[in-house]
């Protein structure tokens, strides 16, 4: 049985390890909800595409992790 988006956040939230396709499925949900430019290599996700000061790279399991607690709280 496949896993649904939510579960493979909170899985990838609190995981120490992730795969190059959990890279690929943070940069496709990423693109999906408002983030065009960003990229994930290597577990680290750059939401404008590079790291700048206003946004820095972060890694696959905060971003997973900050994207739970929104969609737990209801994004307030």
């Amino acid at each position: 049985m496949e896993n649904t988006i939510g579960d493979w956040l909170v899985q990838l939230a609190n995981s120490t390890e992730s795969t190059e396709d959990d890279s690929v499925r943070m940069q496709n949900l990423l693109h999906r909800i408002d983030f065009p430019k960003a990229v994930v290599v290597c577990g680290i996700v750059y939401t404008d595409g590079h790291g700048t000061i206003e946004s820095p790279p972060t890694s696959i399991h905060s971003m997973a992790k900050m994207i739970v607690k929104v969609w737990e709280t209801g994004g307030d």
